[in-house]
């Protein structure tokens, strides 16, 4: 049966697989197929299932120079510590948003260092600025714990789950919360007293993203054949998915100094009075100077050193972040302009130390996928451990506003 142009008929042939698979109608099973039908050769070409086009069959031999074996041998590490945290955040019936924020740092000896954050304000009527905020806390609150415990990992690795470079590089000016917008500034001056903590003691931090939509390689790759950076917007990601699928091994190192802000490296360091005026101009007066201090660093910081690396055939690419100077590299942030290819040996040691943690598709590190299980803040223990100490301890219900409740009971 088909329509008059001699078309399957959608909607009858799909209701029949949609029944027997016991799918309800209301699902919009066969509306959903009209879609991808409709979208089909728009959805194969975005997904890599066609021919490549000359500047990507350019930019896959370009790839395939800044490709390289995985080392062999064992790590040296005799320590390691993991770093993750988690977050949830609620809405109260009397206009107030709740924000919990935990962190854990695990060592491969068993140590154990715990820190969280309780925050509550009237609330903010941005969803995407709540969103910001709760994950800026995030990230604070991991520098924070490595900062605090770092007498005991000297000489040894600490592995952060998630990237160090955008740590630097999303927040460029204060956020728009009231009595908060300095927040920013206390990730840039915890990511500094980090790195200082990294020359004294001798520790390597790694930062190792599961997942990451950076298009920083196929940028510089771009920039090395002489094009425009932008010319062919691509993922790195992407381009490992479709020319490395099947492969396992590492792309070279690239340094990463001013690359996503050029304009904003330079203000800070030429002239960071006028760049806390500019940009954090809500801070109060009495933190103007301890403002300047912070921001006049930022462009002296450590280059970070940033890779991926495919550990097993068929398995998701990491990104793996590593400051300069925990490589013996000397290059600041302002250095490097905007990024730089380095010689592949400098991130063997880090390989090996990650392949000896390799422990699978779900187990992509041994210490990560530990700390990552332990931090997790389940929604039982929000809504009923720790909602129920907060109304005991001061003494009044807490009740969550009608959204919520659909959600948490």
């Amino acid at each position: 049966m088909g329509d008059q142009e001699g078309r399957p008929n959608v909607a009858v042939s799909h209701d029949s697989r949609a029944n027997e698979l016991g799918i309800n109608s209301m699902n919009f099973v066969n509306e959903f197929i009209e879609e991808i039908q409709r979208q089909r050769s728009e959805l194969l070409s975005l997904l890599g299932r066609r021919e490549p086009n000359e500047l990507e069959v350019r930019l896959r031999k370009q790839l395939l120079t800044h490709w390289h074996d995985l080392p062999n041998g064992e790590s040296s590490s005799s320590r390691e510590f993991s770093v993750d945290s988690s977050s949830a955040s609620r809405s109260l019936l009397n206009g107030i948003d709740l924000f919990i924020v935990r962190a854990l740092m695990l060592g491969s000896d068993g140590s154990r260092f715990k820190k969280m954050n309780f925050e509550m304000m009237r609330g903010i009527t941005d969803p995407t600025l709540a969103s910001r905020f709760e994950r800026i806390l995030r990230d604070l609150i991991e520098i924070q714990i490595v900062v605090e415990n770092c007498p005991h990992s000297a000489g040894d690795l600490v592995l952060i789950d998630g990237n160090l470079y955008g740590r630097y590089t999303h927040l460029k000016e204060q956020i728009d919360i009231r009595g908060w917008e300095y927040l920013p500034l206390l990730l840039f001056e915890a990511m500094q007293k980090m790195f200082e903590a990294c020359r004294e003691k001798e520790i390597t931090v790694i930062g190792v993203s599961k997942f990451s939509k950076t298009r920083v390689l196929s940028h510089a790759l771009l920039a090395e054949m002489g094009y425009p950076q932008k010319l062919l917007d691509i993922p790195d990601v992407e381009m490992l998915y479709r020319w490395r699928w099947g492969e396992k091994g590492f792309t070279t190192p690239l340094l990463l100094g001013e690359y996503a802000f050029v304009d904003e490296v330079r203000a800070m360091g030429d002239e960071p009075e006028r760049y806390i005026h500019r940009y954090f101009y809500k801070l109060p007066k009495n933190l103007w100077e301890w403002g300047v201090e912070v921001i006049e660093k930022v462009p002296q910081a450590p280059a970070i050193v940033m890779f991926h690396m495919i550990p097993e055939r068929g398995e998701q690419p990491l990104r793996i972040d590593v400051p300069a100077n925990c490589l013996g590299m000397n290059d600041r942030i302002t250095d490097v302009s905007p990024f730089r290819f380095a010689d592949a040996s400098v991130v063997e040691g880090v390989l090996k130390q990650l392949l000896a943690d390799w422990g699978g598709r779900d187990v992509y590190n041994a210490l990560l996928y530990v700390v990552d299980r332990e931090v997790k803040l389940t929604p039982n223990v929000v809504d009923k451990v720790y909602r129920s100490i907060l109304g005991s301890e001061l003494e009044m219900p807490i009740e969550y506003d009608r959204s919520s409740r659909r959600f948490y009971g």
